[in-house]
């Protein structure tokens, strides 16, 4: 019998629900041809809440003192909520992924796999995350593979370019979650790669409800959900809100604490049993779709997003034929009769994505 031991790397973090979500989804699948599969932490630290402002020995201090008025600006920034979220996805992420911690340079796990994945998510994105890592650099060739993988970048910048192409071409295996990233990976190596799916939508519906459960903030009514990472339409949002009766919960919303504390596996329920959802997230839509439910998707609009950013997007909606559930400023993030939606077979579409996942995965681990 042949023993194969995957590491995996994506973006390290417990600050975003679609990242935790593929991790999960792709530890899952990858168990299917594996023995083993750890996703390295390959950032200093372990858990840290990313608040915007340092988090070490003094800050306590600071607060208890008051220093400068550190406690004001502390609370105004929200940072206990947002630290009480974190340690909430963080316990998610304990109970489900498979984490090694405290590998100081990946060069010394090289030789404790037998191959490396890279992916999902933005793990090409050439504005964060650690590119050398992610590149695979510190693995032989040959055991290199991206699954899924994401540049989600208009442009890549010039003294960027050439680490890209080195970067690119010292892949083994390449495949990419949107079109516009199988594109830049043709510029720059002039290989053509495959477009697979993310892999949150390898898993059936019934495999995501066993990490899941209700929110402590439903107590029994009909809703309609809004989860944005980019600024939110407020003024169509409230008008589909008013024509429909129902009430809006806003996911992320610092002025209402349970809401913004919502956990991984009650982000999971709550779009399951929502009556509409309103969101600019890739993985909001995804989860709309597996589990059929209406949604509008509108362009991210905030600091730093561009229009090629919705290059993903547009891929997901193109397998369903699901483009007119499009909020844009053109039709002011309204759609006509938004509280209905008519899916054709997504399971069709499902097997048929899961085929091409399969038939990649098995060629890239050399599984016959």
């Amino acid at each position: 019998m042949i023993i194969i031991r995957i590491g995996k790397l994506t973006l390290d973090g417990y600050y975003n629900y679609g990242n935790l979500l593929q991790n999960y989804a792709l530890q899952q699948i990858l168990l299917q041809y594996a023995d083993t599969v750890d996703t390295i932490w390959h950032e200093p630290d372990n858990f840290l809440p990313r608040t915007g402002l340092p988090f070490t020995w003094k800050e306590p201090i600071k607060f208890i003192l008051n220093w400068k008025d550190y406690r004001h600006t502390y609370l105004k920034k929200h940072l206990g909520c947002e630290m009480v979220r974190q340690g909430k996805l963080k316990d998610w992420s304990d109970r489900y992924i498979q984490t090694r911690l405290g590998v100081k340079n990946l060069k010394d796990i090289a030789e404790d796999y037998d191959y490396f994945v890279v992916g999902s998510d933005q793990v090409w994105n050439p504005y964060f995350g650690n590119l050398k890592d992610n590149f695979l650099s510190f693995a032989p060739f040959e055991k290199r593979i991206a699954y899924a993988a994401s540049i989600a970048s208009p442009d890549i910048p010039e003294e960027k370019v050439e680490f890209y192409r080195q970067g690119l071409k010292g892949m083994k295996w390449i495949s990419m979650r949107e079109q516009e990233g199988a594109n830049t990976v043709k510029q720059f190596t002039g290989r053509d790669v495959p477009v697979v799916v993310d892999p949150t939508m390898l898993l059936t519906p019934d495999e995501w409800r066993k990490v899941s459960r209700q929110p402590a903030w439903y107590h029994g009514d009909d809703y309609i959900l809004t989860y944005f990472l980019g600024k939110r339409p407020n003024v169509a949002i409230q008008q589909v809100a008013s024509k429909s009766g129902l009430p809006v919960v806003n996911l992320l919303d610092e002025n209402v604490y349970e809401h913004y504390v919502t956990g991984v596996d009650e982000f999971i329920w709550a779009i399951e049993h929502t009556s509409l959802i309103y969101t600019d997230s890739f993985h909001g839509t995804v989860f709309s779709i597996l589990f059929q439910k209406p949604f509008v998707v509108c362009n991210r609009v905030g600091e730093g997003c561009t229009s090629k950013m919705s290059s993903r997007i547009d891929t997901l909606l193109s397998y369903f034929s699901l483009e007119g559930r499009r909020g844009t400023q053109e039709n002011n993030y309204l759609i006509d009769d938004p509280m209905h939606i008519s899916y054709g077979d997504t399971r069709a579409v499902f097997q048929r994505e899961w085929k091409r996942a399969d038939t990649y995965l098995r060629k890239a681990l050399n599984i016959k």
